[in-house]
């Protein structure tokens, strides 16, 4: 993992001032790095330990780090919008479920042929990875499918009801 003193290296590079805020942002990113954190995870932090520190300052640096692709920015049913760490990380994807809001990190082995794929079609090659896939978890899949059966069940009936008048 990059250590800190490497993300602010990439912050100066990108011509980024290195403010007490963006330096205490940054180690909260890193000290977290395997957690999705809200951004009432990231204000209460700050708030704690810069008091009076502006809420729409603290989003426009996470809007900074995503540019920079330090985080990576997820939308979790029923949970809202999340950060992730990514920076250093050579694949990072999710399968995230729409109904329950399970969240998956994605099988390295598929992103290789991706990746793979890339170079083949492409020319493309050295890709850092970053997909977030929605759709349905098995369990939740199943009983989607079932719902879907009954509705097509019901309107089946409705048009054959309707026929017969």
């Amino acid at each position: 993992m990059k250590k800190h003193k490497d993300l602010i290296a990439v912050l100066k590079s990108n011509e980024m001032r290195i403010t007490p805020a963006r330096r205490l942002l940054l180690q909260f990113i890193l000290d977290n790095s395997s957690k999705q954190l809200s951004l009432k995870d990231v204000h209460d932090f700050m708030e704690e330990n810069m008091p009076g520190v502006d809420r729409s300052s603290i989003y426009r640096n996470l809007e900074a780090f995503k540019k920079l692709d330090i985080i990576q920015e997820l939308m979790l049913p029923k949970l809202g919008k999340r950060f992730q760490y990514v920076f250093d990380r050579k694949v990072h994807h999710f399968f995230i479920c729409k109904a329950c809001g399970k969240l998956n990190k994605g099988n390295k082995a598929l992103f290789e042929k991706v990746e793979s794929a890339l170079k083949d079609v492409h020319g493309f090659s050295k890709a850092n990875l970053s997909v977030v896939f929605y759709g349905y978890c098995s369990s939740c899949g199943k009983k989607t499918a079932q719902k879907e059966a009954t509705r097509s069940a019901h309107g089946a009936l409705s048009e054959a009801q309707q026929s017969m008048r």
